[in-house]
């Protein structure tokens, strides 16, 4: 589905992935874990709930994926702003079981 030529363009395969190639979805996934894994660990430094978190954030991008647009900036972006979401929601179910 996705042919060789794309596997180093995250636009391609971002429209892709949209369009339903799961492959392409899974070639971001290698290209972004990474990245996503660094960002969300520096900020919870705790591996396994990064862990959790990360899987967390390439679910919610599967999800919402159709309403993904472009806008001339690197699907990275998108994948960061979900991160960054994500941790936002994550501090914030501590900070309520901690008052409790």
């Amino acid at each position: 589905m996705c042919s060789d030529n794309l596997q180093d363009n995250p636009k391609d395969l971002m429209r892709l992935a949209k369009d339903g190639h799961t492959d392409a979805f899974n070639q971001l996934y290698e290209m972004y874990f990474v990245p996503i894994f660094r960002y969300i660990y520096f900020r919870v430094k705790n591996r396994e709930e990064t862990e959790d978190l990360v899987q967390d954030v390439f679910l919610k991008v599967y999800n919402s994926i159709s309403r993904f647009q472009e806008k001339g900036k690197s699907p990275l972006n998108f994948f960061f702003t979900v991160a960054r979401n994500t941790v936002i929601d994550y501090w914030r179910k501590k900070k309520e079981i901690k008052l409790d």
